[in-house]
């Protein structure tokens, strides 16, 4: 969709857009006379289309849907002008109607195309073979290790670190990994749970370790891992001070050994360095969700451990050089995307195992799982192309795509659309822009509309 998707600017092909859809409106004959909508919706966010993206709180698209076959009929023109991953549009063209998404940020516009473009299912399976097939050697090196039961060619799940706080009795520095709940009690007397130090623990002392404090350079302390040579259950872990010797060992000899040989080799690929929300080289201080906690990271690499930065680098190389269609490539680049921050060090590690990212902040918690981007990239595919199969038979692509601001409407003439649905930013809650541009970085997007 060449002429219906502008990634950067106001798309000039908007007005020709609207004339060629528009109905022309005459108030001494229009009857349109429709009643308000009092019905009660029921939606659910677990379906295939939903969970092909995980944008910032996007409503689900059956609820809008409903408001959308109230209000209009087939062949009206259906306007949002902060479409966010394009819900409006979608179930606009879903229903027959023509539709306008409009959003000032590259990383919505995109995903929003994604969203309402039709794609052959099987040429997009082919060429996500492809790129299984160009990508697997460097996967198979940066993720390979050994199995402690078999002693065969293993592969690693994720990688849990764990900052180092330092105890303020003992001046230990202490993994929070290794802190141990325990009863306290607060300044005023009342009972409350806490981390404690184990050292001191150990010695009948409660001293609180809180991530409040100065916090020091992050270590390795579990490796989850998967056999590739038939043990039973295939996956396993290992910690780094684990009770079992050879444990122990093989996380030394095998995990740790695999990350260091990584860390001092440079990428041969590009990713993104750029500055988080591009500030003056002399600004410290990057957004409003900056915050203290973050220490030295001020570039979106720094958001990566080395080994997930190199996968996620390759498999972006491999897709811009695909023998592939655009369509496709966009289909692939959207997969990625979808991907890039369940594979960075904002990924929560807990140990009930429901971890994941904070939506709508960057917050790096003080324990973090690097997660196998091969892994998840396949899992990804799997969710997108599902939720395609189901929009295969879209009733219209009359779809036009601008990314700009939604305060010059210049390019629509008035009396022209038919019904407006959108969800205004709440931007005291959720930084939209903000939270976009980790994803707008590595789509090399232009991304000075932040600044």
């Amino acid at each position: 969709m060449t002429e219906g998707y502008y990634s950067s600017g106001p798309n000039p092909n908007l007005r020709r857009f609207v004339e060629e859809h528009a109905t022309p409106y005459d108030p001494e004959t229009d009857e349109y006379d429709v009643p308000p909508f009092d019905k009660p919706i029921k939606t659910t966010k677990a379906t295939a289309i939903y969970k092909m993206h995980s944008y910032w709180s996007k409503k689900p698209h059956d609820a809008i849907r409903e408001y959308i076959k109230h209000y209009t009929k087939p062949g009206d023109i259906v306007l949002d002008p902060m479409c966010g991953s394009g819900g409006t549009a979608l179930v606009a063209l879903m229903e027959g109607r023509a539709a306008i998404a409009i959003d000032l940020s590259p990383a919505a516009s995109f995903i929003t195309k994604n969203y309402c473009t039709p794609v052959d299912v099987e040429q997009l399976q082919q060429a996500f073979e492809d790129l299984k097939e160009k990508v697997k050697p460097e996967m198979d090196w940066l993720y390979e290790t050994r199995c402690d039961r078999c002693d065969g060619a293993a592969t690693m799940a994720y990688v849990v670190y764990s900052y180092l706080f330092e105890c303020s009795r003992c001046l230990e520095k202490i993994p929070l990994f290794d802190c141990i709940e325990a009863q306290g009690q607060t300044a005023s007397g009342k009972p409350k749970k806490l981390l404690a130090c184990p050292n001191c623990l150990s010695r009948g002392h409660i001293e609180e370790i809180s991530t409040r404090d100065k916090r020091f350079d992050p270590i390795e302390v579990v490796i989850s891992y998967l056999c590739e040579e038939g043990c039973t259950p295939k996956r396993d872990e290992r910690r780094y001070n684990d009770s079992d010797p050879k444990k122990r060992a093989y996380f030394n000899d095998h995990d740790l050994a695999k990350l260091h040989e990584i860390e001092i080799k440079d990428i041969p690929y590009w990713f993104p360095t750029i500055r988080m929300m591009n500030p003056q080289a002399s600004q410290k201080e990057w957004g409003m969700l900056w915050r203290p906690y973050h220490g030295d990271i001020q570039r979106v690499d720094q958001f990566f451990t080395k080994q997930n930065l190199w996968a996620l680098a390759v498999i972006k190389n491999a897709i811009e050089n695909l023998n592939a269609t655009n369509e496709i490539k966009d289909t692939l680049r959207f997969i990625f995307q979808s991907n890039i921050l369940n594979s960075s060090i904002m990924y929560r590690f807990r140990e009930s195992g429901k971890g994941g990212i904070a939506m709508g902040t960057y917050y790096v918690p003080p324990m973090y799982q690097s997660m196998n981007v091969y892994s998840g990239l396949k899992n990804k595919y799997s969710d997108i192309s599902r939720g395609l199969s189901e929009l295969l038979d879209l009733r219209s692509v009359d779809l036009m795509i601008s990314t700009q601001t939604s305060l010059d409407m210049s390019n629509i003439a008035n009396n022209k659309i038919d019904y407006i649905f959108t969800d205004p930013p709440y931007s005291w809650k959720v930084q939209y822009g903000e939270s976009n541009f980790i994803w707008e970085a590595w789509g090399e997007f232009e991304t000075d509309w932040l600044s």
